[in-house]
């Protein structure tokens, strides 16, 4: 546990081995502090205002902790987040660029399911590159720390802009939609499903500046969460580790925006709940509520898959017809009588959207980090973890790499995932190495049946050979 620093010298110790400031820096700043060694607070303060550390390592660093600053070239500026395993940092990278570190610590991954499930959360945000979707730029590890480096928002979530306004315009809130629908058609192209959009996963960005109109007609919507989706798989994969991972807390999402398919079975859910949850989303924004709302888990559940919604014609008169009826094929129970694709739902509303908004915009990167990334994000897993150049093709193995075969149930064989950097990711490639190795397969009916057999005819010649043994002793018995 760590020790709360009582001195300036005590405090400028743990600085240096901090490594947020190299030992010129740190000799600098003694010497042109004036005040006494007993004054830390004010020797804090001073660092802060002089722009050498932020608030957050500033106190972390009072309270005696001096490791986990800097992590894989990234720099750990301020805690934005903790969730159940992870916690989320504003970091810096060397090549400037400021990113939102996820970071799972040594601890937690010792639990090989959280770890497995880390890691393939960060494999599937980096195959998405889209304007509407939270970027992830890089999956990594540093010793036994695992992170994931993704793209760092500042803007407000439509929840806390529901929260504020009650409803939106009509033309606002189609543009929303529309946006948050093109991001999930994105996930669409890429099979996978996010199972949770509600406002409180819409990210509004830049946030609105002050004495501006208060609207979103020039942020970008942001889909967030998305790691807590699925990719979609064949069904005769269901039992598969890989799949059990992704059923793990099986009924995902928030009860006001849940498709009636999906609190039945999670499993069974496709891009079509996700366009009920939109539409449950777009409800939302043109009436001030969703469209059931209970205090009751069970009674908001069966109202999804029972009951109709008021009227958006009746609260909010003013909405088009035409988008009325989106909305409603939207929130259809059957998946079947809903659009079949986001892209074919903002289809139907875009003939609602504001003529005078900003289109989404691209996130930014440093040209530096882009570098950075082209060079050194491909992920060895085998490596441990650690970075290696990205390559155009993949590194030659002994054995070679070829498809993952249809394997025996007793055949032990070694494999080796690897991952090509570039987004989109292609399929993974499983690389089978040439091992010695034991097969024992299971005993079939039919090598029952041969046993059996077997040992019936055995049986049968041991009980011959007796009977003609005996007849060969038997002595002849002397004439009458």
């Amino acid at each position: 546990m760590a020790n709360t620093t009582a001195t300036v010298t005590e405090y400028m110790t743990l600085l240096a081995r901090s490594k947020l400031l190299d030992s010129a820096g740190v000799t600098a700043l003694r010497q042109n502090w004036t005040g006494s060694d007993a004054d830390l607070d004010g020797f804090r303060k001073y660092l802060v205002a002089s722009r050498h550390l932020t608030e957050y390592q500033a106190v972390m660093l009072q309270r005696g902790h001096v490791d986990g600053f800097v992590i894989g070239g990234y720099v750990i500026v301020d805690r934005i987040g903790r969730g159940q395993s992870a916690g989320v940092y504003r970091a810096l990278h060397r090549s400037g660029q400021v990113v939102a570190l996820k970071v799972l610590p040594g601890s937690r991954a010792k639990n090989q399911q959280t770890l497995s499930r880390f890691q393939r959360e960060g494999r599937l945000l980096t195959q998405l590159n889209h304007p509407n979707i939270v970027r992830a730029y890089q999956l990594g590890r540093e010793g036994d720390v695992n992170f994931i480096a993704m793209e760092h928002l500042e803007g407000e979530t439509l929840d806390e802009v529901l929260s504020r306004r009650k409803k939106l315009p009509w033309a606002e809130a189609a543009r929303i939609a529309t946006q948050a629908l093109q991001g999930l058609q994105h996930l669409h192209e890429k099979r996978m499903v996010h199972r949770d959009v509600t406002p409180a996963n819409l990210m509004l960005v830049p946030a609105r500046a002050a004495g501006l109109p208060d609207n979103t007609l020039r942020a970008t919507v942001k889909v967030l969460d998305v790691g807590l989706g699925r990719e979609l798989f064949d069904d005769t994969d269901r039992t598969t580790p890989t799949t059990a991972i992704t059923q793990e807390g099986a009924i995902l999402g928030t009860p006001d925006y849940l498709a009636p398919e999906q609190a039945r079975d999670a499993r069974d859910a496709d891009i079509r709940a996700d366009v009920y949850s939109v539409g449950c989303v777009l409800y939302h924004a043109l009436a001030g509520r969703p469209p059931f709302k209970s205090d009751s888990v069970i009674v908001q559940m069966a109202r999804h898959a029972t009951a109709q919604p008021e009227s958006l014609s009746k609260q909010t008169p003013d909405v088009p017809d035409g988008l009325v009826r989106a909305v409603e094929t939207m929130l259809a129970k059957d998946p079947a009588a809903r659009f079949q694709s986001p892209a074919e739902a903002a289809r139907a509303i875009h003939p609602f959207l504001p003529t005078d908004a900003a289109p989404p915009t691209e996130s930014r990167v440093v040209p530096s980090y882009k570098a950075f990334l082209a060079t050194e994000a491909e992920i060895d897993l085998e490596a441990n973890g650690n970075l290696r150049p990205a390559v155009a093709t993949p590194k030659p193995v002994k054995s070679g790499t070829v498809p993952l075969p249809k394997l025996r149930q007793a055949e032990e064989v070694n494999v080796e995932l690897i991952l090509d950097p570039p987004a989109p990711i292609p399929p993974p490639v499983l690389t089978i190495h040439k091992t010695k190795r034991t097969v024992i397969f299971p005993p079939t009916r039919r090598d029952w049946l041969y046993f059996a057999g077997g040992c019936g005819l055995t049986l049968a010649a041991v009980g011959l050979g007796f009977g003609l043994a005996q007849l060969a002793r038997r002595k002849p018995r002397p004439e009458e």
